[in-house]
């Protein structure tokens, strides 16, 4: 995971470390059921049945062996979490080679792949799936998935309705073993409530509704300080990004635009959604707003720092961000300068059927494939049966309580989480917090318990634990699968044609978009523009798309 700001860096930790931790108390049995025996005394195949006699699988991995958390004397290949894979399955996991980084790991792996020295288990993109798919060189998954998956592992799957599985099966034939994205990642619009009840506003549902809102934050004084300095709706410049800071995919979806998804149109074809007619009614909105000074004038220049000392100084009092949005700036620090600033997050504004829009991410983000040949496949499903259902290996451990190991220190470095772990965590935090009984509780969600009482003995005191809990249940609250439509996104893989011509099309993409909003091209621009990405390989993409959607359509 490589990314540009610590808020982020935060919040994905958190996200990762939930994902894995969730098949505890609240989700799963605490312990491995044991493997049953025929009348030959050996174990029966079943999803924890110990192997009869020892076997070996090598992994590759990258892991920064600096950044595990484990405790003294323990190492990446020798640990509690591998010594109980042995005890449990009579596997031994040993690496066959582990780099330091990411991209050097890339490095090796493609050395690897090109010398056909493969180690047995390791993580793959996409490409590489289909590639090493055609090439023959790892395992056909389908028959052994079947058999030995646990039902806890099929049944977070399952939660995906199929798009996660799909994404690793080429040609009918289970190739990899999916990591899951999560749902929930989409923007919300976060307001200072204080400014809203100043101004004796109410929340605003529509996007008239909240046009009216950002009108009256720049125009009536919010912050009191009689200067006209105050800031209506900004954005990144290239305006909506998945699980982005500051952008405009809520505004965009209540007029059920999305920017740079593949979908079905109106007319059930395969299209891509930023050339689509929602997209030209959008950018006259935007641009409407903009020249009526709602939307910050050098929205397009400002940087991320910029947002943030935005909201540091007291002059931001709308941000459409992710649930996890409190993590990072500006809201923190809006709050650490004006104690008396409330944020509270909303799914609005909604669409005409009062309903609010959004897209989805590839549900799918990385894959563990086994190398063709090797002697047991079934190893590969038993071990994701055991790292997500099994007994916590450090529990009985003492140097291992309390201790802060990363969950990609276990040997599959992928995370199956149900689709709704965030909205899951926020009811079960809730109804603890309801009934003063956190006893069922998993164990990271005891800790937001006890900082939530502690929160309420000293409101703001810890602004890092008040974040926590802004983002975990203000923010979360509004991850309900029932509050939110997310417009499907057919295709996530990459064309022949994009690999040489997407950098160029995104490019002429944001570019004529950015200008449109700021009033430098006519909104009918944007037919030309349409015109001309079809011209420079858009037409020729689509082509490509609808057959690959096709032919998944057909498994």
């Amino acid at each position: 995971m490589r990314v540009k700001t610590t808020a982020v860096v935060l919040m994905s930790l958190m996200l990762l470390m939930t994902a894995c931790t969730t098949g505890s108390k609240e989700a799963a049995p605490s312990t491995v059921p044991s493997p049953t025996k025929d009348t030959q005394g050996a174990a029966k195949d079943d999803p924890f049945s110990k192997f009869t006699q020892p076997i070996t699988i090598t992994l590759a991995k990258g892991i920064n062996t600096k950044d595990t958390g484990l405790p003294e004397g323990e190492t990446i290949e020798n640990n509690e979490y591998f010594r109980y894979i042995e005890k449990q399955l009579n596997v031994k996991v040993k690496y066959a080679w582990q780099t330091e980084t990411d991209e050097a790991y890339q490095q090796k792996l493609s050395v690897s792949i090109a010398s056909r020295e493969l180690p047995d288990l390791f993580l793959v993109n996409e490409k590489q799936l289909k590639q090493l798919t055609e090439a023959d060189l790892i395992t056909d998954l389908t028959d052994v998935y079947k058999k030995y998956v646990s039902p806890f592992v099929k049944s977070r799957y399952d939660s995906y309705d199929g798009r996660v599985l799909n994404r690793a099966t080429i040609n009918g034939k289970l190739m990899g073993l999916p990591g899951t994205n999560i749902a929930g990642q989409h923007s919300l619009t976060w307001i200072r409530q204080d400014w809203l009840d100043k101004l004796g506003m109410q929340v605003p549902k529509t996007l008239d509704d909240l046009t009216a809102v950002a009108k009256a934050f720049v125009e009536k004084d919010p912050d009191g300080n009689g200067k006209n300095d105050t800031v209506g709706l900004t954005s990144i410049p290239d305006l909506s990004r998945y699980e982005a800071k500051n952008n405009f995919s809520p505004i965009l979806g209540s007029l059920h635009a999305y920017k740079g998804q593949w979908m079905r149109d109106k007319s059930g074809n395969v299209s891509y959604s930023s050339i689509l007619p929602e997209m030209k009614t959008a950018l006259a909105k935007l641009h409407d707003l903009y020249a009526a000074g709602i939307i910050d004038k050098q929205f397009a220049i400002r940087k991320e720092a910029d947002l943030n000392q935005l909201g540091a100084s007291g002059k931001l009092g709308i941000v459409m961000e992710p649930w996890w949005s409190p993590y990072g700036s500006p809201i923190p620090d809006s709050v650490k300068n004006d104690p008396k600033a409330v944020w509270k997050a909303y799914s609005v504004p909604v669409d005409a059927d009062g309903k609010f829009n959004t897209f989805d991410k590839d549900p799918a983000n990385s894959y563990m494939v086994l190398r063709k040949g090797y002697e047991h496949p079934e190893a590969i499903i038993k071990l994701l049966n055991i790292q997500f259902q099994g007994e916590e290996p450090f529990k009985d451990e003492d140097k291992y309580v309390g201790a802060n190991v990363v969950w990609w220190v276990w040997p599959m470095n992928i995370n199956i989480a149900p689709e709704d772990v965030v909205f899951q965590d926020y009811v079960n935090l809730t109804k603890a917090l309801e009934s003063k009984d956190p006893s069922k509780l998993a164990p990271y969600n005891k800790v937001r318990y006890d900082n939530v009482l502690k929160d309420r003995e000293n409101p703001k005191k810890d602004l890092g634990m008040w974040a926590e809990i802004q983002a975990r249940i203000e923010g979360s609250k509004e991850t309900d699968p029932a509050k939110f439509v997310s417009a499907r996104n057919v295709y996530f893989g990459v064309t022949k044609t994009m690999e040489t011509k997407k950098a160029i099309l995104d490019k002429l993409e944001n570019e004529t978009f950015l200008k449109i909003v700021m009033g430098e091209l006519p909104v009918d621009n944007f037919d030309s523009f349409v015109t001309e990405w079809k011209r420079l390989g858009g037409e020729q993409i689509t082509k490509e798309v609808t057959e690959e959607v096709e032919k998944q359509a057909k498994k």
